[in-house]
Protein backbone atom coordinates (compact mmCIF):
# COMPACT_ATOMS: atom_id res chain seq x y z
CA UNK A 1 0.00 0.00 0.00
CA UNK A 2 2.94 2.58 0.89
CA UNK A 3 4.58 1.67 -2.36
CA UNK A 4 1.32 3.25 -4.26
CA UNK A 5 0.44 6.21 -2.14
CA UNK A 6 4.67 7.53 -1.72
CA UNK A 7 4.25 7.60 -6.01
CA UNK A 8 0.77 9.54 -5.88
CA UNK A 9 1.92 11.89 -3.13
CA UNK A 10 5.01 12.87 -5.60
CA UNK A 11 3.06 13.00 -8.38
CA UNK A 12 0.66 15.43 -6.60
CA UNK A 13 3.33 17.64 -5.22
CA UNK A 14 4.70 17.98 -8.93
CA UNK A 15 1.69 19.06 -10.40
CA UNK A 16 1.24 21.21 -7.07
CA UNK A 17 5.01 22.88 -7.36
CA UNK A 18 4.18 23.21 -11.33
CA UNK A 19 0.98 25.01 -10.97
CA UNK A 20 2.82 27.98 -8.55
CA UNK A 21 5.00 28.49 -10.78
CA UNK A 22 2.60 29.58 -14.07
CA UNK A 23 1.46 32.85 -14.51
CA UNK A 24 -2.00 33.87 -14.93
CA UNK A 25 -3.27 36.27 -17.14
CA UNK A 26 -3.15 39.33 -14.48
CA UNK A 27 0.14 38.77 -14.01
CA UNK A 28 1.17 39.17 -18.22
CA UNK A 29 -1.18 41.92 -18.38
CA UNK A 30 0.43 43.16 -15.10
CA UNK A 31 4.36 42.53 -16.56
CA UNK A 32 2.80 44.89 -20.21
CA UNK A 33 1.81 47.43 -18.22
CA UNK A 34 5.03 47.61 -16.18
CA UNK A 35 6.72 47.58 -19.65
CA UNK A 36 4.94 50.01 -21.13
CA UNK A 37 4.89 52.34 -18.57
CA UNK A 38 8.61 52.47 -18.64
CA UNK A 39 8.20 55.13 -21.55
CA UNK A 40 7.15 52.68 -23.83
CA UNK A 41 10.72 50.72 -23.45
CA UNK A 42 9.81 47.29 -24.94
CA UNK A 43 6.42 47.19 -27.08
CA UNK A 44 7.34 43.70 -28.86
CA UNK A 45 7.55 42.29 -25.48
CA UNK A 46 4.75 43.69 -24.37
CA UNK A 47 2.89 42.36 -26.82
CA UNK A 48 4.42 38.57 -26.08
CA UNK A 49 2.60 38.99 -22.95
CA UNK A 50 -0.98 40.25 -23.95
CA UNK A 51 -0.89 37.11 -26.60
CA UNK A 52 -0.20 34.71 -23.63
CA UNK A 53 -2.76 36.60 -21.42
CA UNK A 54 -5.48 36.36 -24.28
CA UNK A 55 -3.96 32.47 -24.37
CA UNK A 56 -5.22 31.97 -21.13
CA UNK A 57 -8.49 34.28 -20.84
CA UNK A 58 -9.90 34.79 -24.33
CA UNK A 59 -12.87 36.85 -23.65
CA UNK A 60 -10.86 39.79 -21.97
CA UNK A 61 -11.57 42.58 -23.93
CA UNK A 62 -9.49 45.08 -22.03
CA UNK A 63 -6.66 42.74 -23.05
CA UNK A 64 -7.68 42.57 -26.86
CA UNK A 65 -8.22 46.62 -26.58
CA UNK A 66 -4.45 47.19 -24.69
CA UNK A 67 -2.64 45.04 -27.52
CA UNK A 68 -4.55 46.92 -29.97
CA UNK A 69 -3.31 50.15 -28.65
CA UNK A 70 0.19 48.40 -28.71
CA UNK A 71 -0.05 47.67 -32.29
CA UNK A 72 -1.27 50.87 -33.12
CA UNK A 73 1.12 53.29 -31.88
CA UNK A 74 3.73 50.60 -33.29
CA UNK A 75 2.30 51.15 -37.09
CA UNK A 76 0.95 47.21 -36.88
CA UNK A 77 -2.65 49.22 -37.92
CA UNK A 78 -4.00 45.87 -39.50
CA UNK A 79 -3.56 43.58 -36.18
CA UNK A 80 -4.68 47.14 -33.91
CA UNK A 81 -7.43 46.94 -36.51
CA UNK A 82 -8.11 43.38 -35.58
CA UNK A 83 -7.88 43.25 -31.77
CA UNK A 84 -10.64 46.69 -31.59
CA UNK A 85 -13.00 44.65 -33.11
CA UNK A 86 -12.67 41.62 -31.18
CA UNK A 87 -12.80 43.99 -28.41
CA UNK A 88 -15.67 45.72 -29.51
CA UNK A 89 -17.47 41.98 -30.11
CA UNK A 90 -16.61 40.87 -26.74
CA UNK A 91 -18.12 44.18 -25.20
CA UNK A 92 -20.14 46.40 -27.63
CA UNK A 93 -20.51 49.69 -25.28
CA UNK A 94 -17.31 50.46 -23.77
CA UNK A 95 -16.35 53.41 -25.73
CA UNK A 96 -12.82 53.56 -25.42
CA UNK A 97 -12.96 50.63 -28.42
CA UNK A 98 -14.33 52.52 -30.43
CA UNK A 99 -12.57 55.31 -29.86
CA UNK A 100 -9.12 53.43 -30.32
CA UNK A 101 -10.72 51.84 -33.46
CA UNK A 102 -12.06 55.01 -34.75
CA UNK A 103 -8.23 56.25 -35.07
CA UNK A 104 -7.38 53.56 -37.05
CA UNK A 105 -9.66 53.95 -39.32
CA UNK A 106 -8.79 58.05 -39.48
CA UNK A 107 -5.57 56.76 -39.86
CA UNK A 108 -5.93 54.63 -42.73
CA UNK A 109 -7.56 56.98 -44.57
CA UNK A 110 -11.28 55.58 -43.77
CA UNK A 111 -12.90 58.93 -42.26
CA UNK A 112 -16.96 57.91 -42.58
CA UNK A 113 -16.34 54.70 -40.76
CA UNK A 114 -14.32 56.93 -38.51
CA UNK A 115 -16.73 59.05 -37.20
CA UNK A 116 -19.17 56.63 -37.14
CA UNK A 117 -16.93 55.10 -34.49
CA UNK A 118 -16.43 58.35 -32.75
CA UNK A 119 -20.26 58.61 -32.60
CA UNK A 120 -20.73 55.44 -31.18
CA UNK A 121 -17.77 56.38 -28.46
CA UNK A 122 -19.87 59.50 -27.74
CA UNK A 123 -23.03 57.56 -27.58
CA UNK A 124 -21.71 55.20 -25.05
CA UNK A 125 -19.60 58.55 -23.33
CA UNK A 126 -21.23 61.78 -23.98
CA UNK A 127 -18.75 63.38 -21.32
CA UNK A 128 -14.97 62.58 -22.73
CA UNK A 129 -13.90 65.36 -24.82
CA UNK A 130 -11.22 63.05 -26.86
CA UNK A 131 -14.02 61.80 -28.31
CA UNK A 132 -15.46 64.95 -29.68
CA UNK A 133 -11.91 65.84 -30.21
CA UNK A 134 -11.51 63.15 -32.86
CA UNK A 135 -14.55 63.28 -34.59
CA UNK A 136 -13.88 67.41 -34.68
CA UNK A 137 -10.57 66.33 -36.38
CA UNK A 138 -12.01 64.12 -38.85
CA UNK A 139 -14.75 66.68 -39.84
CA UNK A 140 -11.89 69.53 -39.80
CA UNK A 141 -9.82 68.03 -42.17
CA UNK A 142 -12.08 66.16 -44.40
CA UNK A 143 -15.41 66.58 -43.53
CA UNK A 144 -18.03 69.18 -42.45
CA UNK A 145 -16.18 72.20 -40.75
CA UNK A 146 -19.52 73.49 -39.07
CA UNK A 147 -19.42 69.94 -37.27
CA UNK A 148 -16.38 69.95 -36.34
CA UNK A 149 -16.36 73.39 -34.93
CA UNK A 150 -19.27 72.10 -33.06
CA UNK A 151 -17.14 69.51 -31.59
CA UNK A 152 -14.10 71.48 -31.00
CA UNK A 153 -16.43 73.79 -29.32
CA UNK A 154 -17.66 70.93 -27.17
CA UNK A 155 -14.35 69.77 -26.25
CA UNK A 156 -12.57 72.64 -24.84
CA UNK A 157 -16.36 72.74 -22.86
CA UNK A 158 -15.35 69.58 -21.70
CA UNK A 159 -11.16 71.32 -20.99
CA UNK A 160 -9.72 70.30 -23.78
CA UNK A 161 -8.88 73.32 -26.02
CA UNK A 162 -6.41 72.45 -28.16
CA UNK A 163 -8.39 71.48 -31.42
CA UNK A 164 -10.74 74.40 -31.26
CA UNK A 165 -7.66 76.99 -30.96
CA UNK A 166 -5.70 75.12 -34.22
CA UNK A 167 -9.00 75.84 -35.88
CA UNK A 168 -9.46 79.15 -34.95
CA UNK A 169 -5.75 79.73 -36.56
CA UNK A 170 -7.17 78.04 -39.69
CA UNK A 171 -9.71 80.25 -39.99
CA UNK A 172 -12.12 77.06 -39.89
CA UNK A 173 -13.88 78.36 -36.68
CA UNK A 174 -14.95 81.37 -35.23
Amino acid sequence: MHKIIIPIFLFLAFLCSCSGKSETASDLINKANALLSEKFKEPQKAIEYLTKAIQLQPDNADTYNMRGSIYMTTGKNQLAYDDFNKAIQLNPTNADYYNNRGTIYEKTGHYKEAIKDFDEAILFDSNAAQFYNNRGSVHLEHGDKKIGCLDAERACVLKYCDLLTWAKKKGYCR
